[in-house]
């Protein structure tokens, strides 16, 4: 094989090095992800009764929280790893930042694994610690990879696991004596870590033991290939040993892998799904010299796959096993239009094989070059297709998954920036302080509601939300102090600022000379809106969020998860607004609430206490006259979290009460 060249190796050391140090960096840098709260509060509800689920999930059948989509081993890995690190106990899971940024370098540590994993695969295929390397420096110069391995706490683990399983698979073709525990543990740890996190992923393990028997079985050399599947047998029968040890209310049910599968797929229905949807993001957040060298490397090892299967059916298998986990589950995805959302992050698990596919690429570059004495002319632009994506990464810092390449740049088209949100931890310090904020509120038209798709809790309050975590251990103030029709929002994604706001600070950074906002803070106002004697109905289907103009009637407090036909106040407070029409008598207006109340529920009207009379049905307050904008708060003369449902609500006349 053909040996890599010097500038090629000091190269490839150099962005390992960089990868490393911004990766490791960059986990403590980081704020909240969208992901991790939900997945402390199924990790918490595992280690209570056994199901990795929401608090409002009534089954692992149900498809509303998705919980036979993800399995608990990644969320165990960082959670052993908080309780080492002395962040949180045994029996407890902790949000605080501290146990936050455990769980961010422990991820870290897991993707790490996985480059560690595609640099040995590449070393098996070309025989070549060297090229190995090269493959890590791939990997890691992909910014979408470097990104993720800071904070996801999905898609890391599901694509270390997948590359440990490939790497333990590629092993085991003409396996070598003496490493067999070797081998079948880490086709067992791979399966685990992989299924344990994503359980749908149990087709990619089908898929791979699939290749290596008939693999094997096409040498001709009955022993090997009893030796080979003996391995991947019991690799595999260890591994669902485990997972059914550690997630049996899952495991226990082969149908529960089956609906996850399904539940993965059409996680939104299927309505962001498109044919073009994966090349198109290939096309455009891959660097683009590297997307060159992937091109000569798959078309060699495509080649290689049709001309040697009779004379080298080792190799071919390895090469196999390598494309699988490239383009088998995207092609299915693609085909069945599963829903595909946020860029190719949940094709994640491809990005090695990516990598090792371009070092292939890169390997039979240099030998066309050195046959043909440009060795240097190619030296350098394998060094510039490794170097400049890192220089992209260092300006995108710490948020590199934002990375498109200049060919997408040059267009000058929108494309969102920080889905993650996990720039608000930098955005904190120019938060204003005296008002309820809205992270990532959902937007109809040119306005900005106050709420975000299923809650209008305070994010500063919230502990699914990406401020609660760092706004408490600071010590910062939860004042209400705006008018009641003002707020302040957190936008993602670079949307543009709403026609009812007004921007206050953002978080930018430069991509090929574009700046691009990742995330800004915003004040906005929005009017109450009138209520009536039509009874207002706080249902929504069961697959969709409330309607927006709902929202209006719960501007603070609320939630709508866990039921279809009301709003419910998780918290120790909870505000209803609403405008009171002309036809009110001189003497006030009711208030009716058709809801599920505590006995000691208490109200206050613009801060000065009210009337509230329970009933039957739930509860009425009295508006005095002259009421023209009611914000009513909610609360218990206990404290205690309100625990309050309401259904519908209703004003009329005092006096037709």
């Amino acid at each position: 094989m053909t040996d890599v060249p010097r500038v090629l190796r000091w190269v490839s050391l150099g962005v390992v090095v960089a990868g490393v140090v911004m990766g490791f960096l960059g986990a403590l840098r980081t704020g909240t992800s969208w992901d991790e709260p939900f997945h402390v509060m199924r990790l918490r509800n595992y280690l209570d009764h056994g199901l990795f689920s929401l608090d409002w999930s009534s089954s692992p059948s149900d498809p509303e929280s998705n919980t036979v989509v993800y399995g608990p081993v990644a969320m165990l890995l960082l959670h052993g790893l908080g309780v080492l690190s002395g962040v949180e106990h045994a029996n407890t899971v902790s949000t605080s930042p501290a146990a936050y940024e455990v769980r961010h370098v422990g991820v870290f540590l897991i993707g790490m694994a996985g480059t560690a994993a595609a640099a040995a695969i590449t070393r098996i295929l070309l025989g070549s610690w060297r090229w190995g390397l090269v493959t890590a420096a791939t990997l890691l110069a992909l910014p979408m990879w470097t990104g993720h391995l800071m904070f996801n706490i999905k898609d890391v683990p599901v694509a270390t696991g997948y590359t440990v399983t490939t790497l333990a698979l590629i092993a085991m073709v003409a396996p070598v004596h003496g490493n067999r525990l070797l081998r079948v543990t880490g086709l067992a740890a791979g399966v685990v870590l992989m299924v344990g996190t994503r359980p749908a992923m149990f087709s990619a393990v089908l898929a791979g033991v699939a290749i290596l028997a008939v693999g094997v079985l096409a040498t001709g050399r009955f022993g090997n290939g009893r030796t080979a599947l003996a391995e991947a047998a019991s690799g595999v029968v260890v591994a669902a040993l485990a997972l059914l040890a550690i997630y049996p209310k899952v495991f226990s049910d082969p149908f529960n892998l089956l609906q996850s599968a399904e539940q993965s797929a059409h996680f939104r229905g299927g309505s962001e799904a498109a044919v073009a949807y994966v090349p198109f993001f290939v096309a455009a957040q891959v660097p683009l010299l590297l997307q060159g060298f992937f091109v000569v490397g798959l078309v060699a090892v495509i080649g290689f796959a049709r001309s040697s299967w009779r004379t080298d059916p080792e190799q071919t298998t390895r090469y196999t096993l390598v494309l699988a986990q490239l383009l088998a589950l995207p092609l299915v995805a693609v085909l069945k239009q599963s829903d595909l959302y946020n860029g190719l992050r949940q094709l994640l698990f491809a990005s090695p094989a990516w990598a090792i596919i371009a070092t292939l690429g890169l390997a039979r570059a240099v030998r066309w070059a050195r046959e043909r004495g440009r060795t240097r002319i190619l030296g350098g632009i394998a060094a510039a297709a490794l170097v400049l994506p890192v220089l992209d990464q260092v300006s995108l810092f710490p948020y590199q998954y934002t990375y498109y390449n200049a060919a997408l740049d040059a267009t000058n088209v929108h494309v969102p920036s920080d889905y993650w949100r996990v720039s608000t931890r930098e955005l904190i310090g120019s938060l204003p302080r005296n008002g309820q904020i809205v992270c990532s509120p959902t937007r109809v038209g040119d306005t900005a509601y106050r709420f975000a798709q299923d809650t209008s809790v305070d994010c500063r309050t919230d502990e699914l939300g990406p401020l609660a975590s760092r706004w408490s251990a600071e010590g910062l103030s939860t004042n209400e102090l705006l008018p009641h029709d003002a707020f302040y929002v957190i936008v993602d994604r670079g949307h543009p600022t709403p026609g009812n706001c007004t921007r206050l600070a953002s978080v930018d950074r430069t991509r090929h000379l574009r700046t691009l906002s990742m995330t800004y803070a915003a004040r906005c106002t929005l009017p109450a809106p009138t209520l009536g004697s039509a009874p207002v109905v706080f249902t929504r289907a069961a697959d969709s969020d409330m309607a927006p103009d709902l929202w209006g009637y719960a501007p603070e407090g609320w939630v709508s998860r866990g039921t279809t036909s009301a709003i419910t106040a998780p918290g120790a407070s909870a505000a209803l607004a609403f405008r009171v029409p002309a036809d009110c008598t001189a003497d006030g207006c009711t208030l009716t609430a058709h809801a599920d109340a505590p006995l000691d529920l208490v109200a206050d009207l613009d801060g000065t206490s009210v009337a509230l009379t329970r009933t039957d049905a739930g509860f009425t307050v009295a508006l005095p006259a002259g009421t023209g904008t009611a914000w009513i708060t909610l609360h218990r003369t206990s404290g205690a979290p309100l625990g309050l449902r309401v259904h519908e609500l209703h004003l009329a006349p005092t006096n037709k009460e």
